[in-house]
């Protein structure tokens, strides 16, 4: 009886310090890249994707190709590969809603993250790599951010002051927010560290304390 009391004695500490963890949102790298396997070709916005001219064919698997890879999947022969590589960054969330007659329900929605000038004027707003990896010109860096996004872009900065009255600049003829690449984007970070001895044991008093090698700060998206 003493050792069952002690279990659940336990589990009531560890599920009350569970429920006192804070909930953190993370930061994240979005990712859009210029070539792929199937896609090796870099093609950009300005010249659009390829006409089509019959079903991409495929070379079997080959030790080395592409270089650096184990070679066992297949390749596209040039000059067949069909489409471009497109990218689209969204957003995620859930949670209960109320309707009006008191009942809830569960929801999940979807919301877009780049392309948002496209989504304006309705039109696609999956992007082509070099528009999508384009940093927001307000902000481009964690210390240089003179005209941040604001909330609801890009309707406030196309003049919107409420839902009688969408906007001032017209999204799809003359717009003032033109920028479609995706939220969230930053730079790769180069890190170098050099290890110049290695001590077996305690440090003596003489030596100073490593210390790991200073990152910048990243903006974060809660």
């Amino acid at each position: 009886m003493a050792r069952r009391e002690s279990v659940l004695f336990l589990f009531f500490v560890v599920l009350v310090l569970t429920a006192a963890l804070p909930a953190n949102a993370q930061s994240f790298r979005v990712q859009c890249p210029t070539t792929t396997i199937t896609h090796p070709n870099v093609v950009t916005s300005t010249q659009g994707e390829p006409a089509y001219n019959g079903p991409t064919q495929f070379s079997a698997p080959t030790a080395g190709v592409p270089a650096g890879t184990t070679g066992d999947f297949v390749t596209p022969v040039p000059g067949t590969v069909n489409g471009a590589i497109k990218c689209q960054q969204i957003s995620g969330g859930d949670g209960y809603m109320t309707e009006a007659d008191g009942t809830q329900t569960f929801m999940f929605a979807f919301g877009p993250l780049s392309g948002l000038a496209d989504v304006a004027a309705g039109r696609p707003s999956t992007q082509f790599p070099d528009v999508f990896n384009t940093p927001y010109p307000g902000c481009l860096s964690p210390t240089s951010c003179s005209t941040p996004l604001l909330r609801g872009d890009p309707a406030p900065t196309n003049g919107a002051s409420s839902g009688a009255s969408p906007w001032t600049f017209n999204p799809v003829t003359g717009p003032m927010f033109t920028w479609n690449g995706a939220v969230g984007l930053t730079p790769d970070i180069a890190t170098l560290v050099s290890v110049t001895n290695l001590i077996e044991g305690p440090f003596p008093a003489t030596t100073p304390p490593p210390r790991p090698p200073a990152v910048p700060l990243l903006p974060r998206i809660r």
